[in-house]
């Protein structure tokens, strides 16, 4: 049950985070900058969601070109049909961060750029997926421009957030609170699965979450985190003493709130209360780890450790990484540190590898338990940003197993 519902900071549709300024876009685009001329680049073609870290999101956005020339301004190329019947202008006069906007039936306008401000021949990085057909086409059309892969200079750039970035993370993880509570409160035994998944996603637009919001909805007698089997699953009835696993994919600005929480539909198991308590555990020992010059390494020893104190084995379900516009990140290579001898002091570690923890890193950290006997998997969502002696936590919701009803 949810006792204490004023515990869970859930934001009210309106009451709105101001829009990044330009002296944050300044602060991006110096930065690569920066990079580029340190890797000896004279621009950059970005894609994905570099582009969106770049531009603070368009949509429909394409591709970009920055160069580092500070007095050339970034240019955004949008698909053909967004700009046949519209004005640019409407574009341009719509936000702030983008003034220079272009369209076209192919790359013909991003060749076009580079070759306006002089780069044809130049060494100019991309960061983000270019298709063979883009790469064809621009060295159809430019053969003496070198292409390079420069998706490292975006990537330390993005790996440390501003404060700005925190505060729209910090909201973003309070629009999944606001799904978790419908949950609780609106969904009951005898409900298919998609119909708490469409509830929590209602909540999350009237929190003011953007619309491509989403989550993960596990639920069965045994508790599992799988989106696969949660999509498998969807069309199932709720029954009663089921448990759920929600994992968020909440967005504002186009920044995730990402973090999981447990929900039984009835009396929740005995088996399942002590497992529970054992993850709480679990996450109070790996964040007492938490803090700057932590490694990734020594992260997940202690969580392997903690786990095997308390009678459980660890899983690879366990969310222990970065994200921000995406999830998860992976840290840029200059956080990256090698482990000590060379050779890996424990299992693999997926995604990130080794890294350093650094202030201003935001971390998902759900420890993730499994009862070896009945294959039970339970966790404890946690999103935080690392500060210089430890960390404070975002989104403010207690970690704790929710009873709907």
């Amino acid at each position: 049950m949810i006792n204490n519902r004023e515990a869970y900071a859930v934001p009210k549709a309106g009451n709105d985070i101001a829009v990044l300024p330009v002296a944050e876009r300044n602060r991006r685009h110096g930065a690569v900058r920066a990079g580029l001329r340190t890797a000896e680049l004279a621009g950059i073609i970005v894609t994905g969601s570099h582009l969106t870290y770049l531009t603070n999101g368009i949509w429909g956005e394409q591709f970009g070109v920055l160069t580092t020339d500070e007095n050339e301004e970034f240019e955004l190329v949008l698909p053909w049909r967004y700009l046949v019947d519209l004005d640019a202008k409407v574009v341009t006069d719509s936000q702030e961060w983008v003034k220079r906007v272009s369209s076209g039936r192919d790359p013909t306008p991003l060749a076009a750029r580079i070759k306006e401000v002089g780069l044809e021949a130049a060494r100019v990085g991309f960061a983000g997926e270019i298709s063979q057909q883009t790469h064809a086409f621009l060295m159809k059309a430019m053969p003496g421009l070198q292409l390079v892969d420069a998706s490292a200079i975006l990537n330390n750039v993005r790996t440390i957030k501003s404060e700005l970035e925190i505060a729209l993370i910090d909201r973003a993880n309070e629009v999944f609170t606001a799904a978790v509570l419908a949950i609780c409160e609106r969904v009951r035994p005898g409900m298919p699965g998609r119909r708490a998944v469409e509830i929590g996603h209602q909540a999350m637009w009237d929190a003011g979450g953007d619309l491509d919001s989403g989550l993960t909805f596990n639920f069965g007698a045994d508790p599992a985190q799988n989106p696969l089997l949660a999509n498998i699953l969807l069309n199932d009835p709720i029954k009663a003493g089921d448990i759920a696993t929600l994992t968020a994919h909440a967005h504002y600005h186009h920044y995730a709130g990402h973090s999981d929480q447990e929900i039984v539909f009835g009396d929740p198991k005995p088996r399942h209360l002590k497992m529970f308590e054992a993850v709480k555990s679990v996450r109070d020992t790996v964040l007492k780890t938490v803090r700057d010059g932590t490694t990734n390494r020594e992260l997940y020893n202690v969580y392997e450790s903690a786990c095997a104190s308390v009678g459980y084995l660890s899983s690879e379900h366990a969310q222990m990484h970065q994200y921000g516009i995406d999830v998860p990140e992976f840290p840029g290579p200059a956080f990256r540190v090698k482990e000590a001898g060379g050779k890996p002091a424990g299992k693999p570690l997926s995604g990130g590898g080794n890294y350093t923890l650094k202030t201003g890193m935001i971390l998902s950290i759900s420890p993730t338990l499994c009862d070896e006997a009945s294959g039970d998997l339970l966790l404890g969502g946690t999103s935080l940003a690392v500060t210089a002696d430890g960390f404070r936590e975002l989104g403010a919701r207690p970690v704790e197993m929710l009873v709907a009803g």
